[in-house]
């Protein structure tokens, strides 16, 4: 039509490498959406906990309440990516209100599960190097899934860091669900990472996905699965120390 503007084939391609964007984070979150649906598959059909145990019984309200958490976060990161695709951000800001709050709701109800789990049934984590041990990854899991969370709000007007953020933020989260994985879950057995390499695996496989998709890697992705491989490398080396037993002796005996 005569006065129309025509896209110059630099916009043209950003905008398809946008898209293409836009699409790895909806694989990417409906990949979590189904290993979350397998690796629970136990405690969504039967209500049983790791391997098919019985929940810890002091402490079962608070086990549904924190596994209902974690499912929501992983629903909503979907659905949240779901909206950017379609191109319905005013929702996507909206739910992001909501995304904080049940964030906060998480790093709460996770450390606190965690603690009195290690403390009631401390035998269950004898295959991941003893409850101690155990109760230093998954409290190091809520602080990483914090500060990614804290990181990806704070940069909310600059999607090119707020989307690697929640993305890897999600990838911590899904570290219950991968080790309770098919094949996965054989990794988070073994020392002395125990259930930080599948999530590390899963991270990396992502970052290459995405580049693979997009044609070129994701600079911020990178950056923050480097943050993600050192924050975890520090917890090890935490879990380990003699000050760290010491102070875990206070919670499991």
């Amino acid at each position: 039509m005569f006065g129309a503007v025509k896209s110059s084939p630099t916009q043209t391609a950003t905008s398809r490498t946008r898209q293409t964007d836009h699409i790895f984070y909806v694989i990417a979150a409906g990949m979590m959406v189904i290993m979350t649906a397998v690796g629970f598959r136990f405690f969504i059909l039967h209500g049983k906990g790791f391997g098919g145990e019985e929940i810890t019984r002091q402490i079962v309200p608070l086990v549904i309440a924190h596994g209902m958490a974690m499912f929501s976060w992983i629903g909503l990161f979907f659905v949240q990516s779901c909206l950017i695709l379609t191109g319905k951000r005013h929702l996507h800001v909206r739910l992001g209100i909501a995304g904080a709050v049940l964030a906060v709701a998480i790093v709460i109800l996770g450390s606190t599960t965690a603690v009195l789990s290690v403390h009631f049934n401390p035998p269950i984590y004898q295959p991941f190097g003893g409850a101690r041990l155990f109760l230093a990854i998954m409290l190091s899991e809520m602080v990483i899934f914090g500060a990614l969370v804290s990181i990806g709000l704070s940069y909310r007007h600059r999607p090119e860091i707020h989307r690697p953020m929640m993305l890897l933020a999600t990838v911590v989260l899904s570290s219950g669900a991968l080790a309770r994985f098919p094949y996965t879950g054989d990794l988070a057995v073994k020392a002395p990472l125990y259930t930080h390499y599948p999530v590390l695996l899963l991270g990396a496989v992502l970052f290459l996905l995405q580049w693979a998709m997009v044609r070129k890697p994701n600079r911020w992705l990178g950056l923050g699965y480097a943050g993600l491989l050192a924050a975890t490398l520090l917890s090890v080396v935490v879990a380990y120390s003699a000050f760290w037993n010491h102070l875990a002796a206070n919670i499991v005996p």
